[in-house]
């Protein structure tokens, strides 16, 4: 008895030591792009959003819009987290097929415990979901404690199944018969899901009976996935493709896919001036804003400005004139950085541009790289604050600030000096 004790203990640690080495793994992949000045700029801004709106929804009056939403939306919304929250990971290693493959209570005792570790860490995602929710649940449906506790149970319930199924599915199968499994239950797991979250409220002894039931397919798949075996290549498959999802999330917007050349530039096809001045830091201005526009860095300007518009639209104030600061101070940042590797381009290299004619460009070449994305976001912001669509004269003003761009700048220089 003893024995058995012990062989579990040692399972256990074993596991638990490769749980927090995946846990370092992942926040090192989240540091990698989350630095301090993420931090600072968007993530304290999104908290105090996150924060405003759940205080606005528990403690002020709801929009009409809100309060004329079919209740179909909040389980359909609920699917798609599942859908989306993350797979099944075992914590096997390929190194396992040494050792652990050798002893099925050592591979069984792993696999269960990360089969449990997943069905807790989504049950976690799922409840901060139903939480953040819970007010409109409450307030708007008109949802009970009893009623809401059923709703988070079947969706973890679902979810668990899902992992489960598709685990599975990918290490059985492969090919287009992989895609259609996976596909199929996809739709029959969201089609008994959201048929269960829209059963009458009166008829809860049906929620309860979906409820176990979903619960024992759940823990039928589990045997099932506990019992598998000869296929452990594709468990490890499927182990690095759950493993490293978050990598690939994050190096996707670092990697692209080679684009095809295009002879003429969207924007910008004549090298036709942009400022009247003929002075040589403006003409470096225009050589810096026409390069950054005709690059692949304008789809990331839309987006910004387009999240933008949505940051400081939807906080109320004084949360939006907080979040508009940062925002454009986070622009800011980003195109003045631009500019200085703009001008160490190898072309800029070769031509005799001298140290004070950048210095005196960067005025200039800050000015028109923030000049659209500013103007948009003020426009935003002024529809936010005055409630109208005329609250977008807001954007004149701020394209006026732009002129204070320069005496900005001459502090800074100043100060430095100093």
């Amino acid at each position: 008895m003893s024995g058995t004790s012990g062989l579990r203990s040692r399972i256990h640690s074993h596991f638990m030591r490769r749980w927090r080495d995946h846990l370092r793994k992942q926040f090192g992949v989240i540091r990698s792009v989350a630095d301090s000045a993420v931090l600072f700029y968007i993530g304290i801004p999104a908290l105090l959003v996150i924060l405003r709106s759940s205080y606005g929804l528990w403690r002020e009056e709801l929009p009409d819009w809100l309060l004329q939403l079919p209740y179909a939306v909040i389980p359909i919304l609920l699917y798609v987290i599942i859908y989306i929250g993350g797979g099944l990971l075992t914590y096997q290693e390929a190194a396992d097929v040494l050792f652990l493959r050798q002893s099925r209570e050592w591979s069984k005792g792993i696999i269960f415990r990360g089969i449990l570790a997943s069905m807790a860490a989504q049950a976690l995602l799922l409840g901060l979901a139903v939480v953040f929710l819970m007010p409109v649940l409450v307030r708007v449906y008109a949802l009970n404690e009893i009623e809401i506790l059923l709703l988070y149970l079947t969706a973890v319930a679902v979810k668990a199944a899902s992992m489960l199924v598709g685990n599975l599915v990918g290490i059985v199968t492969q090919g287009w018969r992989r895609a259609l499994l996976e596909l199929v239950a996809a739709i029959v797991l969201g089609a008994v899901f959201i048929a269960g979250a829209l059963l009458p409220k009166e008829n809860w002894p049906a929620s309860i009976i979906l409820v176990i039931a979903i619960w024992a397919m759940a823990a039928w798949l589990i045997r099932k996935r506990m019992r598998t075996e000869g296929k452990f290549d594709a468990e490890i498959r499927m182990e690095e493709y759950e493993k490293t999802r978050l990598t690939g999330m994050v190096l996707s917007g670092a990697v692209s896919n080679p684009r095809k050349s295009r002879a003429r530039p969207w924007l910008f096809r004549r090298s036709n001036p942009v400022l009247k001045s003929g002075l040589p830091e403006d003409r470096v201005a225009a050589a810096t804003m026409k390069s950054f526009f005709r690059g692949s860095e304008l789809v990331l300007y839309a987006q910004f400005t387009g999240l933008g518009i949505v940051a400081v639209t939807v906080p109320p104030f004084p949360v939006n004139i907080v979040v508009f600061i940062l925002l454009i101070s986070l622009l800011y940042y980003w195109m003045n950085g631009y500019r200085k590797l703009f001008m160490e381009k190898d072309l800029l290299v070769l031509l005799p541009v001298e140290p004070e004619l950048k210095l005196r460009s960067a005025v200039p070449s800050n000015r028109l790289l923030l000049l659209p994305g500013v103007v948009i976001i003020s426009g935003g912001l002024g529809i936010s604050l005055l409630d109208r669509i005329w609250g977008i004269a807001l954007a004149v003003p701020a394209a006026a600030f732009m002129i204070a761009i320069p005496w900005i700048w001459k502090i800074k220089q100043r100060l430095k000096r100093e």
